[in-house]
């Protein structure tokens, strides 16, 4: 089976890539109830929806790379307390922006629908929540740790040299206990114990892209829609893809989200130098496919409460370097 294609034009003229939003612009307000049941328009719903989600994510992407120009060693990164915990701020903010953009999309779908009755036996909405389940999956899992289990999102970090070039890598993991150890969370780190923070941006990129498809082949069967193409631009989610391509790629053993489905940026020549971080790893500047790979300190930024003195340190399955293909 063949991975699904995104495309992502980024100039600032350019028709939106999110598939929904070309049926959520043409449908006849008359064929849905969404005012009847106090919601916006199935249109305005998305648009906030989207917009939260990109913007924390530029947030996050932008702390993210200032993170890795800070220092190449992890001595260094100790002067740069604050801005650590501003990227673990949006990393939380990112994750419940996502798990949130799940019930907006169900908002959007149930107001196509009288009763509740009449939604769960229609064909076309059985299929979109079961793809929707799919795409919620780790985010959902994510934000629920966060929230409902006193779980933080923590740090970890580890110095490497690649070829001549050195540098930090930077990871997370949510904090968790077990028999009084403070640790990476047993039951949402069972296979590994720590991810790379820039695939969590496109594990979300990815999330909102799926799920923008599966959205409008909901729309495409079950709304009334008028004639004639739709002209709607969403330079949020351009921004946020940019924002995410002028970092690092590389994994610590997850799977990336590009092994299951392929985004290729369009870029004008006005628009490639937005991509151009400096940052090695980075879109423009990909990592050396035959340099060797060195490691050197790590840490996991736990944080004292004041009674636990037991802790379990995060370490990578593995490290991968992603190319940009």
């Amino acid at each position: 089976m063949s991975k699904p294609l995104f495309e992502i034009d980024i100039a600032s003229n350019a028709h939106s890539s999110l598939e929904a939003h070309a049926p959520l612009t043409l449908i006849k307000d008359s064929c849905c109830f969404h005012s009847a049941m106090g919601l916006r328009m199935p249109l305005g719903i998305y648009n906030i929806s989207v917009s939260r989600i990109c913007d924390k994510i530029i947030r996050l992407c932008r702390r993210l790379e200032a993170y890795f120009r800070a220092s190449d060693t992890i001595e260094g990164l100790n002067m740069h307390d604050d801005l650590m915990q501003e990227i673990i701020d949006y990393i939380e903010l990112s994750l419940y922006a996502a798990a949130d953009h799940v019930n907006d999309i169900y908002s959007i779908t149930s107001g196509f629908f009288k009763t509740k009755a009449t939604k769960i036996k229609d064909t076309a909405y059985r299929k979109l929540d079961k793809a929707v389940k799919g795409n919620k999956r780790f985010v959902s899992a994510a934000a629920n740790h966060i929230k409902h289990q006193q779980s933080r999102i923590r740090i970890f970090s580890t110095e490497f040299m690649h070829g001549v070039t050195s540098g930090c890598l930077h990871g997370y993991f949510i904090e968790g206990v077990d028999a009084g150890v403070v640790c990476p969370s047993s039951s949402f780190h069972k296979n590994q114990n720590v991810f790379s923070i820039t695939t969590l941006v496109w594990e979300i990129v990815l999330f909102l892209l799926n799920s923008s498809r599966d959205l409008a082949s909901f729309l495409q069967n079950t709304a009334t829609l008028t004639e004639g193409e739709a002209d709607v631009k969403s330079a949020s989610l351009s921004k946020a893809v940019v924002a995410a391509a002028r970092l690092p790629i590389y994994t610590f053993g997850e799977k990336h989200p590009f092994s299951r489905s392929t985004l290729r940026i369009i870029a004008s020549n006005d628009t490639d130098e937005s991509l151009d971080s400096g940052l090695y790893g980075s879109i423009k500047h990909g990592w050396s496919k035959t340099a060797g790979a060195s490691f050197g300190k790590c840490i996991s930024r736990f944080e004292g409460d004041g009674k636990t003195r037991s802790f379990r340190f995060a370490q990578p399955k593995s490290v991968s370097f992603i190319h940009w293909e």
